[in-house]
């Protein structure tokens, strides 16, 4: 069977063009709608501003995006603040009913007093207002560089030097441990990595052994992985890997002696088979009890594995497809299952990939979607509901404490965040491919299909800028 979401590397164009204000033509009514969304206003409230139904001012956007060139809100926003000294904004109306039954507003002498006393103050320093957005958040590299002549593979440099110094091949997942140490899957080079105090080792594979029980992680005498693509780490800080040697799926952990352990084997599997550059294998998150959940991409199910070694399969039910939403997670269909994350409730949320969109399973293992409009690839939505908004072959996902969903939106280009009250919006790239933007905001970085991002324990996002050859950080963005 094949599945044509993951050739999205040859088949579909993630790119936009380059925005062209002096040809942009925008009607009066598309000027009013940039110009409130400008002041920050979310869809339903510029339809109420307009008086004008939802679904006509997400036309409207999607038509002003095209125009502009541009994808986000943001990229909107910025285009009317550029405009601003040398086109007037538009006056928007009120509606004639409404109007009339407005009484006039006249100012009263004792409003003149307060505010001569507002600017009074304000003239003096005190700092009683903000008049001022906070400025977004930066990115950086903290993990890779590109070398001369490592091409669109990436390379492997760097071990006992500086991580920013190093080179990655399509690096496919992150980690960070309680204490501090980044864990990446270097997927590219067969091999696993780690990060301490800005120094770069292999702690997994490069080795000429086959993978098996007790051998050593790395070094000459140690193992060769094949597909170590799925990283995560339990409540103790212990690391735990996927990889599918022999064309079976299987999870291993790095001991303490610095050799591996099979922990589990779940069968066959023909993740990534074929492709020229091999997807991640499935999703891998463990419970603080030790409850493991894998997601098999290609059999399109995730398995639980109980702390006593019962592994049953907790959902999907192995046709690729897209149904089930509130009933039993186990008969749903998905499509492609890749990143899993849990919340601090225990919900599980899987990133289904082939469906574009991401989907929760509660606590009674009933399944849901959360974003995504359920039907096909897109870039779109932002400011509005997360479940009407499009997405493109989302692979990762990670929750934040206060249950702040963050998702690399791949195809896209971009990491998205549904906010806890289903809200999404952009929180960096552009939605063009390629790479720039380092020390500078992170909604005008630009990305080449981020594969996975994770949280750690101070709220720094990293993200795996996997066709980069890169990790980036966005500190501080879920403090």
């Amino acid at each position: 069977m094949r599945y044509p979401f993951l050739e999205f590397n040859t088949r579909i164009d993630l790119g936009t063009t380059t925005p062209d204000t002096a040809a942009a033509r925008l009607s009066r009514r598309e000027r009013e709608v940039v110009a409130l969304v400008a002041e920050g206003l979310t869809n339903r409230e510029i339809a109420n501003r307009l008086f004008i139904s939802e679904r006509t001012v997400d036309g409207h956007l999607e038509h002003i995006r095209e125009k502009l060139g541009v994808n986000t809100r943001a990229q909107v926003a910025a285009w009317f603040v550029r405009q601003g000294s040398e086109t007037e904004a538009p006056t928007v109306a009120v509606a004639p009913a409404i109007a009339r039954q407005s009484p006039r507003l006249v100012a009263h002498p004792r409003l003149w007093t307060a505010a001569a006393l507002v600017l009074a103050l304000l003239a003096a320093g005190v700092g009683i207002l903000r008049l001022t957005a906070p400025p977004p958040p930066e990115i950086k590299t903290i993990a890779g560089v590109v070398v001369a002549g490592g091409g669109p593979s990436g390379d492997y440099t760097g071990d006992g030097g500086l991580a920013t110094n190093a080179a990655l091949s399509r690096p496919s997942d992150v980690v960070v441990a309680p204490d501090g140490a980044i864990y990446i899957a270097d997927y590219g080079n067969s091999c696993i990595r780690r990060v301490a105090g800005g120094i770069i080792t292999t702690v997994v594979g490069l080795g000429n052994e086959p993978l098996k029980n007790e051998a050593f992680a790395t070094g000459p005498t140690g193992v060769r992985l094949e597909s170590p693509s799925t990283l995560a780490l339990d409540s103790a800080g212990n690391l735990f890997f996927l990889d599918a040697p022999g064309g079976d799926l299987e999870v291993w952990t790095l001991a303490a002696n610095s050799t591996v352990k099979l922990v589990a084997s779940l069968g066959h599997s023909r993740a990534a088979a074929g492709l020229v550059f091999k997807v991640p294998i499935g999703g891998l998150a463990i419970a603080p009890d030790g409850t493991m959940y894998i997601a098999d991409s290609a059999g399109n199910h995730v398995w639980k594995r109980s702390p006593n070694g019962d592994t049953s399969i907790y959902a999907g039910d192995g046709i690729a497809g897209r149904s089930g939403d509130h009933g039993a997670a186990k008969d749903a269909q998905l499509w492609g299952p890749m990143g899993l994350a849990l919340d601090k409730s225990g919900n599980l949320y899987i990133a289904d990939t082939g469906n574009n969109r991401i989907r929760k399973v509660d606590k009674n293992e009933i399944i849901t979607t959360v974003a995504g409009n359920n039907n096909f690839y897109g870039d779109g939505g932002d400011g509005g509901p997360a479940t009407d908004a499009r997405l493109a072959y989302p692979f990762g996902i990670a929750v934040a404490k206060d249950g702040t969903i963050y998702i690399a939106d791949t195809g896209n280009n971009r990491v998205r965040k549904v906010s806890t009250n289903g809200t999404i919006e952009a929180v960096a790239g552009t939605g063009q491919r390629g790479f720039w933007g380092d020390g500078g905001s992170a909604l005008e970085a630009g990305f080449l299909a981020p594969e996975a991002v994770t949280l750690d324990a101070k709220g720094d996002l990293l993200i795996v800028d996997t066709g980069n050859h890169r990790v980036r950080e966005i500190p501080g963005i879920a403090t």
